[in-house]
């Protein structure tokens, strides 16, 4: 009975609102309707998004200090030949 009560009121109010009015609350209604999808998505995703997938700063860190450096070496060290460069000529096979 009170649920019946409130929506006659509801629509006493909206029908003395006028135009303006109704057009200010449905675009309020319809922002406010907006801000509660995205939080509810953005909670959803942070859910279900594995805490393993994210990567960190942290953990990029550790990932390079695992892959190492190459170590540079002296290309004209004794038993080494040296690179050389391509030419304009083909190489005959």
């Amino acid at each position: 009975m009170i649920g019946l009560a409130m929506l006659w009121y509801l629509v006493g109010v909206l029908a003395d609102a006028g135009a303006g009015g109704m057009v200010t609350g449905t675009a309020a209604a319809t922002g406010a309707l907006l801000a509660v999808v995205l939080a509810a998505v953005n909670l959803l995703l942070r859910v279900v998004t594995p805490a393993n997938l994210r990567v960190t700063g942290r953990m990029m860190r550790e990932r390079c200090r695992r892959t190492g450096v190459p170590r540079h070496r002296d290309p004209d060290a004794a038993g080494r030949s040296r690179p050389r460069a391509p030419t304009a000529t083909f190489a005959v096979a």
